[in-house]
């Protein structure tokens, strides 16, 4: 057993007690919702079990503890956001199962004759596959292995400036790129669940019009110029074109990428229209599945279903169940009341009071995965929204972009696997993590305050 297991072993189970056990007025069930929901982020954080197993105990031990009805536990996997995330995956298999996704990849990479030139080109890449492939875990399982096998051709070592560069350039453009389209961010897609479970309507659109200009582009254009500034690149490399494998890919495009290139395509359209059409995402991303699997037309054969990560969608459905039960059970009102006082002392503008719950959401990102932290403080950040006269939409949105300002890889999936590769230092992944953060904080918050004024959103 390591260090970091026991930890998580040892908090599961003194963080629960402490709550259970601390004085005070409040009933008993938001507390076993309270002392449940931080037994599971703990074990998320740390992972001493397999992240399912903790997810189905939790949503287990709601109903049999008394904390929610079962229906009411088990509810999240009836959820439009569930299955939309399903669709993702279920679509990005579609890239990985053809050889469409080397293709494209190799393409991009084939023309590219310098690495700063390629350093521009990954961070291009990665937003533009923020578009074409929903999964951020999947775009970093398409993309990178290409990239470990570039830095092989190169000869560079890992953690060396060249091989962190590139990494980082691929996994924080396509994480960071993803904020602004509701589809390619699982953070956002919780926050959407939550403002659909209020009847609140957003649309993909709409969703790309608040978010995207700052918060996908100015946020990759700072990424890009931060790891010109921490990792620059000396001397002049070339990249070569004959990369290995590529005799994998025929010399011409299959029938199934057509076909699945064609699908993607139609999702985008569908997806950046749904405000003209009014066909909800889920319904627009199963539609796209049955089509891509449909037996004897459709580009993969349905048997390829049993490669979805099914155990990410207990994850995401235990995180819409911490955020009911403590809902449900009156704990989020209560935190949603004391934090409205403290919100009252700033007794400024809408841009102060957004900044404001901004700040207050920002310490939570330390405790858990950004998905279960939007699961858990969406509708706390709603309640307060609607008692300080704060509109729905734009706090719920302040919660998808302080969620997306992770400062450490375990904050984010898509990081943790890109880090899996042990190509990059620790170190360097935070370097460049706080200080994107602290350069999201600073400016790029204020500055997408002043874009929602220019606009009307707010």
């Amino acid at each position: 057993m390591t260090r970091k297991t026991a930890a998580g072993l040892i908090l599961a189970v003194l963080l629960p007690l402490v709550v259970i056990l601390y004085p005070g007025d409040m009933d008993t069930v938001p507390r076993l919702a309270l002392a449940l929901s931080l037994a599971t982020i703990v074990l998320w954080t740390f992972e001493p079990v397999p992240l399912e197993y903790s997810s189905l105990l939790l949503i287990v031990l709601f109903p049999v503890l008394g904390v929610l009805p079962f229906e009411t536990a088990f509810g999240p996997f009836s959820s439009k956001t569930v299955w939309l995330i399903f669709a993702g995956m279920a679509l990005s298999l579609g890239i990985t199962e053809t050889p469409l996704g080397t293709r494209l990849s190799r393409l991009v990479l084939g023309r590219i004759g310098s690495l700063n030139g390629l350093i521009l080109a990954l961070h291009v890449l990665g937003m533009l596959s923020a578009l074409l492939i929903p999964s951020g875990v999947v775009r970093i399982l398409i993309l990178m292995p290409l990239i470990i096998t570039l830095l092989r051709t190169l000869g560079e070592p890992p953690g060396s400036r060249v091989s962190a560069a590139l990494i980082l350039s691929l996994a924080c453009s396509t994480y960071y790129g993803g904020t602004g389209v509701l589809t390619a961010s699982v953070p956002s897609l919780v926050v959407f669940g939550v403002l659909e479970s209020r009847d609140i309507t957003v649309y993909w659109g709409q969703w790309t019009l608040y978010l995207f200009p700052v918060f996908s582009l100015c946020r990759v254009a700072c990424c890009y110029a931060l790891i010109r500034l921490l990792l620059p690149v000396r001397g002049a490399y070339r990249i070569r074109t004959n990369l290995d494998g590529d005799n994998e890919v025929p010399d011409r495009v299959t029938p199934a990428e057509k076909k699945t290139l064609c699908i993607l395509l139609a999702g985008i359209l569908l997806w950046a229209t749904d405000a003209l059409h009014g066909i909800h995402p889920a319904y627009v991303g199963l539609g796209l599945v049955l089509a891509c699997y449909l037996p004897g037309l459709g580009p993969l054969h349905p048997d390829l279903l049993k490669k979805i990560n099914f155990p990410l969608l207990i994850y995401i459905a235990a995180a819409f169940s911490v955020g009911h039960a403590l809902e449900t059970t009156g704990f989020s009102p209560l935190l949603a009341n004391q934090f409205t006082e403290w919100l009252d002392l700033f007794d400024g503008s809408l841009l102060t009071q957004l900044g404001v719950l901004s700040a207050f959401i920002l310490p939570f990102n330390f405790l858990a995965d950004t998905a279960a932290v939007a699961a858990i403080l969406t509708p706390v950040l709603l309640d307060v929204a609607g008692q300080t006269g704060i509109a729905p939409l734009p706090a719920a949105l302040c919660m998808a972009i302080v969620a997306s300002c992770g400062f450490f890889p375990y904050q984010a999936a898509p990081f943790i696997l890109a880090y899996s590769f042990r190509y990059v230092h620790m170190g360097q992944f935070i370097r460049l993590m706080v200080l994107l953060a602290l350069v999201s904080l600073l400016f790029l918050i204020p500055l997408n305050f002043l874009y929602w004024r220019l606009i009307g959103l707010i």
